[in-house]
């Protein structure tokens, strides 16, 4: 029985969530070349929803079950002074939650019995108040998803350090 990963790369890398005996499928914005292990790589912006309905399609075609999400969103270098006037970026970062959530909620119907969520996130930092927002919105979804799910799913969600 095989080992099935889903990678979204939604900035930074995290050699440690990679499964050297899983069938890989990555998201991410770019090609991936730090990772020489074989996988399949959908690169979208994240802002896309056609995009994500896309990878959907792609992932439901090429893998039965889902055991594992990653989501890689670390490594964020931003000038703090313009940070919290940057509306663009602002409107991106929201944007990019609301499209995850969106998208593991596509997912759903693949993910196996026993299923875990591996999060390799940014750290809180008061200067990084959208990120901090990021984190907190997406792991408080997580649990809210685990606690509607508990009845038919065992889910795990594991935050990496």
């Amino acid at each position: 029985m095989s080992f099935n990963q889903i990678l979204i790369y939604l900035n930074g890398d995290d050699q440690s969530v990679l499964s050297t005996e899983s069938n890989k499928i990555i998201l991410a914005k770019k090609k991936m070349m730090s990772i020489n292990q074989d996988h399949t790589l959908l690169q979208t912006n994240f802002e896309s929803i056609e995009d994500l309905i896309k990878a959907e399609a792609i992932i439901r075609n090429q893998i039965f079950k889902i055991d594992e999400i990653a989501i890689i969103y670390n490594d964020i270098d931003l000038n703090m002074i313009s940070y919290q006037y940057d509306f663009e970026n602002i409107k991106q970062n929201y944007q990019t939650l609301l499209n995850i959530i969106y998208f593991i909620n596509l997912l759903i119907p693949l993910f196996n019995e026993k299923f875990c969520f591996v999060l390799s996130l940014e750290k809180d930092n008061h200067y990084k108040i959208h990120l901090n927002n990021f984190k907190i919105s997406l792991i408080n979804y997580l649990n809210a998803l685990k606690k509607d799910l508990i009845k038919s799913k065992d889910i795990k969600i594991k935050i990496l350090d």
